[in-house]
């Protein structure tokens, strides 16, 4: 199996539950009970909507009422050659994804429609996330590369993720309009042609704090025209951000705006469309959900929960979701809600009819559909535009990405896969080398390292002679965050720590130190914090005040670690990315191949009860 180069942060977090999941900020950012209940499931036990029963044959329906049909992907994340597993219901797909691959199962989808309901109503949407968090033939392209893809991918309307803010929205907004770079952009960037998506952008709550308005003009809302047999009517597709982006983003990059509530947002745009004569709905919103063990949980269920009660006439028939990377396909109430994994390897296709007498949807249909590989499925031809844009784009970066910087212990990978104490390889070696950097000889010298697991994104994936290259490593922290010594009592410390234990979602990797910790059934948080000592042995004080690496991400609070705020600042090393090839290098220099950590800095301690979480929670989301 070709390796994710973005990682998806394959967080298994098993705490005794057996599930898949993918942490990204949202490694994957909420993990929480559906708060209102859970969704019916739908299941998907088809590779293609070729053999999907209910989507061959037009029926009386077409006569009367007027066909459509809506395709959705979700966390792009720049995936131009991305390959991974998909696990779509009870079925797991090897090898699925790139976009050359995509963009031919859109056709065969939107032309299988065409072809049973002699019918040009498809639209192609997205729920965010389509840049950021990616591989350098993306990163290193200013994400120009993608939004070409998504132009050949013929994508009509789209939404913000928090990834959209990581370079700051005017810079999204540059590639999304194929505007030329400034004057101080890398060469790859200046040399790389400027072409606008041709996307239209919906986002309803986030406003400008200045003008109450959506920022670069884009709309809450667009309305579209579909016709049949002399016979028309219209849908109303609606944009949502997640509501907590500010948790989960800079602060620098979301200053300037409001993020408003979700729900809210929708009833208040719904009951608009429904006086403008729109009464078929479809929403695509960077919010996570999931489907698994027959319920679909997660924030979006909460969301149409409260729409439900703010607004119990709304028209919203389709929800298409984001943001935790997991497979979704359920019924809340009258609204079908459906995920599509992430990096490209699956796709959602929902149809259906609007009545031209009612203005509502009929009969909604979804079912969510891997990307298989041309091995698996010859029939489908790689669509050869697009394809093209990722190979001209791997051919831009590759002098740069293949330069080799390092080697792994007997070539080994080294893996997020995560345990039980949510520790994991790859987190504790990124830490490892954030120590080993700030203390070298004239460094800032540092008691200890952390970081969030959504700052690291990726296996370490060394090439098949074992070594490791400047592609791999900058996968595994792709952000380019800057790393801080900050100074932090042993209090707070363990303050953090504990965050950690409040979601599952977000939690930390450490270096220097070793705590132990037990489970508090019943509590706000699932476990908390016994005792911390050095990697030596010693007692870590409260009182004591330590030098700490940490990232500028969670230094504001980032992930909901809120007692890194406000500690001083000591001095920068550097961004994240830059260091770890530093690191990596320098164990080259002394040969010493990387080898994965033994991960026993997390030691459960247990109260006579077994920790685990609730077989009914939440996809992980991501950062």
């Amino acid at each position: 199996m070709k390796s994710t180069p973005n990682g998806l942060r394959k967080l298994v977090v098993s705490l005794m539950i057996p599930m898949m999941v993918t942490s990204g900020v949202a490694t994957l950012p909420e993990l929480a009970l559906a708060k209102a209940g859970t969704g019916s499931t739908e299941v998907d036990n088809y590779r293609t909507p070729l053999k999907q029963p209910e989507y061959q044959h037009r029926t009386k329906q077409d006569k009367r009422d007027i066909p459509v049909q809506v395709l959705g992907i979700n966390d792009l994340h720049g995936g131009l050659s991305t390959t991974g597993t998909a696990y779509i219901g009870s079925h797991q797909y090897q090898n699925t994804g790139t976009v050359g691959r995509l963009a031919a199962y859109l056709d065969q989808a939107q032309n299988q429609f065409k072809r049973v309901h002699h019918s040009k109503n498809t639209f192609r949407v997205e729920a965010g996330d389509m840049v950021g968090a990616a591989p350098a033939d993306s990163s290193l392209l200013a994400h120009e590369s993608t939004m070409h893809a998504l132009r050949g991918m013929k994508f009509q309307i789209g939404t913000l993720g928090n990834h959209e803010f990581d370079r700051g929205l005017p810079e999204f907004n540059r590639i999304l309009h194929g505007k030329k770079a400034g004057a101080g952009a890398d060469a790859l960037v200046q040399h790389y042609p400027n072409e606008p998506t041709n996307m239209k952008i919906v986002v309803a709550n986030v406003v400008k704090k200045s003008t109450n308005k959506a920022p670069y003009g884009y709309k809450p809302y667009l309305i579209r025209k579909v016709k049949a047999h002399g016979k028309t009517a219209k849908i109303g597709f609606i944009g949502l951000e997640l509501g907590s982006l500010s948790d989960i983003t800079p602060a620098k990059n979301v200053k300037d705006y409001k993020i408003l509530d979700e729900a809210e947002s929708i009833a208040k745009y719904d009951r608009i469309l429904n006086k403008k004569g729109v009464k078929a709905v479809v929403v695509m919103a960077h919010t996570a959900v999931q489907t698994r063990f027959g319920e679909t949980a997660g924030p979006t269920v909460d969301i149409l929960h409260k729409l439900n009660k703010l607004d119990p006439k709304n028209n919203v028939g389709l929800y298409v979701a984001a943001h935790s990377h997991q497979y979704a396909n359920g019924m809340v109430g009258k609204t079908r809600v459906v995920q599509a994994l992430s990096s490209g390897k699956a796709y959602d296709d929902a149809q259906g009819y609007v009545s031209p007498k009612t203005g509502k949807f009929v009969g909604l249909k979804a079912h969510v559909y891997p990307v298989l590989s041309a091995k698996d499925d010859a029939k489908v031809k790689t669509n050869a535009k697009v394809a093209a844009i990722a190979k001209d784009a791997d051919k831009r970066v590759g002098p740069k990405v293949n330069v080799v910087i390092g080697k792994t212990a007997g070539g080994q990978s080294i893996t997020k896969s995560t345990t039980k104490s949510l520790e994991n390889a790859i987190g504790e070696t990124v830490v490892d080398g954030q120590l080993y950097e700030a203390n070298k000889p004239g460094g800032l010298k540092a008691d200890f390292a952390m970081t969030n697991n959504g700052g690291v994104r990726s296996d370490l994936i060394p090439n098949a002679q074992g070594q490791i290259t400047w592609g791999a490593a900058m996968a595994v922290q792709p952000f380019g965050d800057v790393l801080q010594v900050v100074e932090m009592t042993g209090q707070q410390i363990q303050d953090a720590l504990n965050q950690q234990y409040y979601n599952p979602a977000f939690f930390m990797q450490v270096a220097g130190l070793k705590c132990t910790y037990t489970n508090t059934p019943g509590g706000k948080q699932h476990a908390k914090v016994l005792k911390m000592t050095k990697t030596d042995g010693t007692p870590i004080d409260l009182a004591t005040k330590y030098r700490v690496v940490i990232s500028d991400y969670i230094h504001t609070g980032g992930d909901r670690f809120y007692a890194f705020k406000n500690t001083p600042t000591l001095g920068s090393l550097g961004t994240d990315s830059d260091v770890f090839v530093q690191y990596i290098k320098d164990m080259a220099t002394a040969n010493q191949p990387l080898t994965a950590p033994k991960p026993d800095r997390k030691i459960y301690q247990a109260t006579g009860t077994t920790l685990t979480l609730p077989t009914s929670a939440a996809p992980v989301a991501v950062k």
